[in-house]
């Protein structure tokens, strides 16, 4: 049976590249007879097997996937999102400025990829919107957590060429999911490090009315090899399924420092002895104790 790889899922169909060809296929019914835990039961990056035929064909199963990128589901619907599957690289796209960085963004996406032991790299993107300070502070938590962290500009006169070329080289290597908020410059990003890919690039008075330029999740293979996953502006990245004791496993900085804690089932919070509290960086220990209340909301 034919396999090929899912480049984009639309409402009832996907689009499937199988040997060069790229065909849009519905699923078969069975998959979705049992609804579970996953909103959609494919995703950009899945490895599929398929049946073609004169006039039309489907895709019969998904393959077991390597590792994926999800959240939960917005709304009432609670499920899990995947945003992408079979993954080597999460590349968040953070703007120092418009919009402005935002630390819980990225420390949820961060603890996603940690939970799936898929490797994370942070791009602080429009640096030559801000003072080289509001920048550097960012790059020296993230850095010192043992994140690659690549400060970027594809403004004329202000392009980080040394700095893209390493995006170039990491790009090439695998399959690449990037994730930022809308504005974040993800597209415009890709365009500058792979010339001939032509993402879209919204406006900025669009972006600022809160509008996705890209408005589905598409993986684009790059010429010279490798492939990036595009994805729509992030509004909101929720842990799908985590439970609070072992939200800290996937904070580097407070899975190193909680065996010195005084109690083994510590959490960070209003304990004595607490060897994480005062620290690790404040934005960091905010973004904990945020996620926290909503996974314990979630388990009462």
């Amino acid at each position: 049976m034919p396999v090929g790889l899912v480049l984009r899922v639309d409402a009832k169909f996907a689009h499937v590249d199988v040997d060069g060809t790229v065909h849009l296929l519905p699923l078969r019914g069975r998959l979705f007879e049992e609804p579970g835990h996953e909103k959609r039961p494919i995703a950009p990056g899945d490895r599929v097997e398929v049946t073609l035929a004169e006039g039309g064909g489907a895709i019969d199963a998904v393959l077991p996937r390597t590792n994926r990128l999800g959240r939960r589901a917005a709304g009432e619907d609670g499920r899990e999102q995947v945003l992408a599957a079979n993954l080597s690289l999460v590349l968040i796209v953070m703007p120092v400025r418009e919009p402005t960085f935002d630390p819980l963004l990225v420390d949820r996406i961060l603890a996603a990829t940690e939970r799936e032991g898929i490797e994370a790299a942070l791009v602080i993107s429009k640096i030559d919107r801000a003072p080289p300070a509001q920048t550097e502070k960012w790059a020296e938590l993230y850095r010192s957590l043992g994140y690659p962290v690549y400060p970027t500009s594809v403004a004329p006169g202000h392009r980080t060429d040394a700095t893209l070329e390493e995006l170039r080289a990491r790009l090439h290597a695998g399959v690449t999911v990037l994730c930022g908020p809308s504005g974040a410059g993800k597209s415009s990003l890709v365009n500058a490090i792979v010339p001939g890919v032509n993402l879209r690039v919204g406006s900025l008075g669009k972006l600022r009315q809160g509008k996705h330029t890209t408005t589905h999740t598409q993986l684009v293979p790059l010429p010279g090899g490798g492939y990036v996953i595009d994805t729509p502006g992030v509004r909101a990245f929720t842990l799908y399924g985590a439970g609070t004791q072992e939200l800290g496993f996937y904070f580097r900085d407070i899975k190193q420092l909680a065996p010195q804690c005084a109690f083994r089932n510590c959490t960070h919070r209003d304990e004595p002895d607490c060897a994480v509290r005062d620290r690790i960086a404040e934005s960091r220990m905010r973004s904990y104790r945020l996620m926290f209340d909503e996974l314990a909301n979630a388990e009462r």
